[in-house]
């Protein structure tokens, strides 16, 4: 896939220069110092973002780039401004930091590489020629802070109070995979006072969900997947208390307690860590035998 971007950002930016020698782009002029300190920033990200960016995303930022039809998912369309992975609650307008984060740290599992060797202030740089492809573009939303950690002490009660919550409370199962057996997931939900549903027919199984972004999609199996916005405990909290935009994955930071939202994170990330191993091939057995 490595080789693919370096690829996609050559053919990208070919492409983009071609596209420039016919249609000059005013910020041209800024190189020679021409302009003010915004707009010398823009020229610098537009150059920026021809290299590292443009072969997927697109000159234009609509994710048309000449490596996209080899893409699964294809590249985001930038100019909606909306992103699945932010601080804020989930299907508003992320905030600079987020698209800073996202850029330097990649989305595991898809094409979209961790640019952590690029300087900061390049980062910064493209992260401003990208807003520019969202006319009329909000505020971003207020940040969901994320509490501290209650279970540093006591990670297998977390893990416990996650793996309760996931199959009773929080219902990560009516779209990600079950990983308890039927009676267990009952006395889960009876833990909270809950009625005992009838458990769906494939409860062992990611379930497609409709989304925003031109298609179904499926909810991570995480004995099985990467989670593309990481599977440490930091990562998880993040997505757990703000959700993930255009999707079924709603913002839990208002309605869990910080217990909770770490307890997920926790049991959450005890399933990763067993990801593609025996174990995980062993348990997964043993639940559909049932």
């Amino acid at each position: 896939m490595n080789n693919w971007m370096v690829i996609a950002s050559a053919l990208g930016a070919a492409a983009l220069l071609s596209c420039t020698e016919s249609e000059p782009w005013e910020p041209d002029r800024l190189l020679g110092g021409n302009g003010n300190a915004q707009e010398e920033q823009l020229a610098r990200g537009r150059a920026s973002y021809t290299t590292y960016c443009a072969g997927c995303h697109g000159a234009n930022g609509d994710g048309e780039g000449s490596a996209a039809r080899f893409l699964d998912p294809k590249p985001r369309d930038l100019r909606k401004g909306k992103v699945k992975f932010a601080s804020v609650a989930a299907g508003e307008m992320p905030s600079d930091a987020d698209l800073a984060h996202t850029i330097t740290n990649g989305l595991a599992g898809t094409s979209m590489p961790a640019w952590n060797l690029v300087p900061k202030n390049e980062v910064d740089d493209v992260v401003a020629y990208i807003k520019t492809f969202t006319p009329n573009r909000k505020p971003a939303g207020a940040i969901i802070a994320v509490p501290a950690d209650p279970w540093t002490r006591a990670p297998q009660k977390g893990i416990a109070e996650g793996e309760r919550l996931y199959h009773g409370l929080a219902a990560c199962n009516s779209c990600h995979p079950s990983y308890a057996t039927k009676p267990i997931i009952a006395e889960h939900m009876k833990s909270f006072d809950l009625p005992v549903p009838s458990f769906r027919e494939r409860m062992y199984d990611s379930e497609a969900k409709d989304s925003e972004w031109g298609q179904p999609i499926l909810p991570p199996d995480f004995l099985r997947d990467r989670v593309k916005s990481g599977s440490r405990k930091l990562d998880l909290v993040r997505v757990i208390a703000a959700g993930v935009g255009g999707t079924a994955m709603p913002s839990w930071g208002t309605t869990l307690t910080p217990k909770q939202l770490w307890g997920l994170a926790y049991y959450v990330e005890h399933l990763t860590e067993k990801r593609g191993s025996p174990e995980a091939a062993e348990l997964r057995k043993s639940l559909l035998e049932q």
